[in-house]
């Protein structure tokens, strides 16, 4: 789907594997909840963390689209104050020595409803939820954060001269009340999905193997620059369309409301 992909796993250089841990997103409540992540997620899963070289890359939005209209969804989150971003930013580097932390904070989407919609290149194929703009909007902002992050992820690559073993996605809400199991538990050879609240909720974080980073982070956009034939009726179908992958639980989490 497209020529950006690279199956090589071979590393170069330092001998520790390269783990990436990317959360990306709307911030909403991430100030609440990242000391979880760190605590549950990230310790947990490059456990010991002197094994590994840890690289943390944060991709946050200060805004948020506002309620879904839909069902018992709909929340309001306020708008995150950039200095009291920085500041959380600041106290991480200082609590994770392990991790070497790059982030990127964005006051709102970087491309507008007008120019990302134009990209669709087949509307008649997004039905269902689709049917609404305002849903396909939302999935196609997320779907570019993700695109945004993997061109990220490319560029630190050639920076370093080395690729990322493996890459984590976390959602930048989510609240972790249980470790997740240390790195070896999970398939390396297709991408596992956790274990959401319900069944089709399990696009809020993923653990990547290197060699589906392009499918995971760029090739969703691309579905919607190409597809002129598949019928998607959610943002689910597109997220699971691009991935071979399993479904488990990566600790236990619930998503922090306002």
């Amino acid at each position: 789907m497209t020529n950006r992909r690279s199956d090589s796993t071979q590393s170069v250089g330092e001998s520790k594997p390269k783990i990436l841990f990317v959360l990306c997103g709307n911030c909403r409540t991430f100030i609440d909840c990242v000391d979880s992540c760190y605590e549950n997620i990230i310790s947990s899963f490059v456990s010991p963390l002197e094994k590994y070289a840890i690289h943390l890359y944060l991709y946050l939005k200060l805004t948020d689209p506002g309620p879904k209209g839909q069902y018992d969804f709909d929340f309001t989150y306020k708008d995150v104050e950039k200095n009291a971003l920085i500041e959380k930013i600041k106290e991480m580097q200082e609590e994770y020595p392990a991790c070497s932390l790059e982030y990127k904070i964005v006051p709102d989407n970087e491309i507008s409803d007008i120019d990302i919609m134009s990209q669709v290149k087949a509307r008649t194929k997004y039905d269902q939820c689709f049917d609404r703009d305002s849903v396909l909007l939302r999935a196609l902002h997320c779907h570019y954060n993700f695109e945004r992050c993997g061109n990220y992820i490319l560029e630190k690559e050639a920076a370093i001269g080395d690729t990322f073993q493996t890459i984590v996605y976390i959602r930048p809400d989510l609240y972790f009340i249980q470790k997740c199991e240390s790195i070896d538990t999970y398939h390396s050879s297709i991408v596992t999905l956790g274990e959401g609240p319900y069944v089709q909720n399990n696009d809020h974080l993923a653990i990547i193997p290197r060699k589906y980073l392009e499918a995971f982070f760029l090739d969703r956009m691309e579905v919607y620059r190409t597809n002129t034939e598949t019928m998607f009726g959610s943002p689910e179908d597109v997220y699971w369309n691009t991935i071979p992958f399993e479904v488990k639980p990566i600790g236990k989490y619930y998503i922090k409301r306002p």
